[in-house]
């Protein structure tokens, strides 16, 4: 038989990977049989002792277009150094030259398993091996030894398994929640598949028994995810196992999907199902190897009325009134402030009792559920438990609909469900600053209930929260606040980031709008625990600060202490930069660290477009800056305050910048052709966003009483601020101040400006709006 060579490899691979009535599985299939073949071809005259095995995920006879080939070169204990080297590269390099990726690996059976009776990888790289070319009875041998060599030390295995498993869990988050998941390592993804396979390998009854009530079809969802996987990396033609929003329409269309958010749904259901039972399994064989620990219930202690422990689970007591609809919620909430989990068979039980889906609460089940919001963190996993069985669901019938819900927001980290869990979690941190906490935890948890329904969430939101709170036994004056937090949860956060602190009319807006002081505390903490819950960039410390800004000046306001502009400006802190302008001329500026933001301040001469050559400059430093105030003294001097993002172990170059901006307001430096490079230069490299954010441009004279406000929303890119500022003062504009946001792939800023010392007319907003359109589109 005359071997494959590299171009032949190139070439059929590529055609089996073009082929589309090939997806998902099917094509995995077919990839691993063609691998097979050349790898016969490839060692048909292996000499006698010699044999070649697929190992890892290749063994269990399917490839992912972008995965390793995982394949074993197994040789006698005394074949020469180079015999082994020649025979290999005559099985790689037609391989690595036809464009393919391989995990190979040669060795004796003695080095083999001096490598495999301590290295992780190694060791289940061989417990399943496939033959495919060469000696099969070397293989075979290989096989039961590799078994033999892993049960001989389950314990140090499972502690081995059970260790990389937290990290991957820690590293890549959850495969079902996130809006971005990775299919292979994170929790409920295919490693965590194979790693129950590996721990049942070592054959033990008290290892298999760990699965008991707990165990599904595990092959199925593995089988859909792998599936999935396979289409990612055929239609991106990248090694990732990260499903990112911008791939999910291609992947799913390709698998067949109606939408992306029907192929995210059925990647959650399968996930659930497969973390569902690792982290059960895993609880137990922790449990297994290292005791219940010091201080751990043991079974048959009493967690609460009706509810004892069972195997470190939280399970229904003997007394229990399991036919009330208030058990439900109290089971799962003792567990969850006990750091249990609830046991499958009290789920089970539960799902088969109990009353009708969605009659109205009576006080002690309002009262059992919110303990259940008030368990912290532990709340996530005891409601996602309880609606595995749609436990959940039958007491909140809306849940339904955002259950594993996708969000087509790279904002977002997570789905809605999980959000809006995450949001109440937080908001167990503010419960004992807010006189109601149960309206806030409540608030929490339907503040995005509207979410994935036609019409805006917002209003859906408010009209279903009427429905739940009646529902839930609240009064009407306690659901008017309900309806409050759910029309205005994000009043405070755009507010802060995107409107001019310093304007009596920003603060009077968000006074009329809450109406009292409880609203108000109740949705700065709402606010702040939906702002974390989000994403990494929807939270801050320099946010943080605009939010104690905001609420200081909206209760001041609500008690009728109300400050004027200048007194909340404090330019006292202007003071020095304005007298050394005036006594010395020229430039000055200095800067500070303050929290997590450093603070930069220019004072000038003032002259049009001073703010665009700051911010051009800033740019071209690539220093982020997320807000700006400008003042003039009245003699003329001006004076710019940005506040910039500082990144952790980054140092920004302050001595260049200052020169830089001197050779700028001298005109020695040309901002714009420095920053046409700099664009030019990045755009080669940069990857396209997975779709284009819109471009909105808002002005208004109605937003502050002595400023006119434009609010522009653009894709994110170089020198946006620059560009706008730019185009603003090419306008005759003066920027009073600015604020500066990145979400995502997409910008908002913000400015106050003037024209003349007053607003700008109406009737040039158009113009002007047209103007700074062009000006993103440069």
């Amino acid at each position: 038989m005359q071997p494959v060579d590299a171009a032949t490899i190139k070439r059929m691979r590529a055609h089996l990977i073009g082929d589309g009535d090939l997806a998902g599985r099917n094509l995995a299939r077919r990839l691993s049989q063609q691998a097979d073949s050349w790898f016969y071809s490839l060692g048909a005259h292996l000499p006698e002792g010699w044999a070649v095995m697929a190992t890892g995920g290749y063994a269990r006879g399917v490839l992912s277009p972008g995965s390793d080939i995982d394949v074993m070169l197994i040789h006698p204990q005394k074949a020469r150094d180079g015999q082994v080297r020649e025979i290999a590269e005559q099985l790689w390099y037609p391989f690595w030259d036809g464009g393919l990726k391989l995990g190979p690996a040669a060795h004796s059976e003695k080095s083999l398993f001096a490598l495999t009776s301590a290295d992780l990888d190694t060791a289940t790289a061989v417990l399943r091996v496939r033959h495919l070319a060469g000696d099969r009875a070397v293989v075979e041998t290989l096989q039961t030894h590799a078994l033999e060599q892993w049960r001989r030390k389950p314990n140090f295995w499972l502690e081995r398994l059970l260790e990389t498993g937290q990290q991957r869990w820690e590293k890549s988050g959850d495969v079902a929640s996130l809006l971005e998941p990775d299919l292979k390592d994170g929790r409920g993804g295919l490693r965590d598949y194979d790693a129950i396979r590996w721990a049942l390998a070592v054959d033990r009854p008290d290892v298999t028994a760990a699965l008991d009530g707990v165990a599904e079809d595990l092959a199925g969802p593995a089988e859909l995810l792998l599936a999935i996987r396979c289409e990612l990396h055929r239609v991106t033609g990248r090694a990732s196992n990260v499903l990112q929003l911008q791939d999910q329409d291609r992947v799913g269309t390709a698998m067949g999907y109606a939408s992306a958010d029907a192929l995210m749904l059925n990647v959650a259901g399968a996930a659930h199902t497969i973390e569902w039972a690792t982290e059960r399994f895993w609880r137990r064989i922790e449990r297994m190897l290292h005791g219940a620990g010091k201080g751990a219930l043991r079974t048959g202690a009493i967690l609460g009325p009706g509810v004892t422990v069972l195997d470190g689970e939280a399970h229904i007591g003997p007394e229990a009134e399991v036919d009330e609809p208030w058990y439900v919620f109290h089971l799962a909430a003792t567990a969850a402030h006990a750091g249990l989990p609830v046991s499958a068979q009290s789920l089970q039980v539960l799902a088969g009792r109990g009353s009708e889906p969605g009659i109205p609460w009576d006080d002690r089940t309002r009262q059992s559920f919110l303990s259940l919001l008030g368990a912290g963190p532990e709340l996530v996993g005891a409601v996602e438990a309880l609606e595995r069985f749609d436990l959940f669901s039958r007491f909140v019938p809306e849940w339904r609909h955002v259950r594993s819900l996708p969000q087509r927001n790279a904002f977002h980290t997570y789905t809605v469900d999980r959000h809006l869990l995450q949001t109440v979690a937080n908001a167990n941190e503010y419960v004992r600053q807010v006189q109601r906490p149960d309206l806030l935890l409540a608030g929490a948890l339907l503040h995005d209930i509207g979410k994935g329904l036609p019409g805006d969430h917002t209003e859906v939101g408010m009209r279903m929260v009427v429905t739940i709170g009646e529902r839930m036994g609240y009064s009407a004056d306690e659901i008017d606040v309900l309806v409050k937090l759910v029309q205005h949860h994000l009043l405070l956060s755009e507010t802060a980031t995107r409107r001019d602190l310093s304007d009596p009319r920003t603060w009077a807006n968000v006074a009329d709008a809450v109406g009292n002081l409880q609203v108000l505390e109740l949705l700065d903490a709402l606010s702040r625990a939906d702002s974390m819950a989000t994403g990494p960039s929807a939270w801050s410390s320099w946010k943080a600060v605009l939010f104690d800004d905001l609420v200081d000046r909206t209760v001041a306001h609500l008690l009728g202490g109300g400050r004027s502009t200048e007194q909340q400006r404090d330019i006292s802190r202007y003071a020095p930069l304005v007298a050394a302008v005036q006594q010395h001329g020229g430039m000055h500026l200095e800067h500070e660290a303050d929290g997590g933001f450093e603070v930069l301040r220019i004072a000038s001469t003032d002259r049009s477009g001073l703010f665009a050559l700051i911010a051009g400059t800033l740019s071209l430093h690539s220093v982020e800056v997320i807000g700006a105030e400008a003042y003039t003294s009245p003699d003329g001097t001006a004076v710019d305050e940005l506040r910039i993002s500082s990144v952790p172990g980054a140092v920004v170059p302050w001595q260049r910048i200052e020169h830089d901006l001197r050779a700028a307001l001298d005109g020695e430096l040309d901002i714009d052709a420095r920053l046409a490079q700099r664009i030019a230069a990045r755009s080669r490299r940069r990857p396209s966003a997975a779709a284009t954010p819109r471009r909105e441009v808002l002005i208004s004279n109605d937003a502050s009483d002595q400023t006119t406000m434009i609010d522009v929303r653009a894709p994110d890119g170089p020198a946006v601020l620059y560009r706008l500022s730019h185009e603003l003062a090419a306008a005759g504009l003066d920027i009073r101040s600015a604020k500066v946001a990145t979400l995502g792939h997409e910008v908002v800023d913000v400015f106050y400006v003037t024209a003349n010392g007053v607003k700008v007319p109406a009737q040039g907003h158009d113009d002007l709006r047209a103007r700074l359109k062009l000006a993103l589109d440069d």
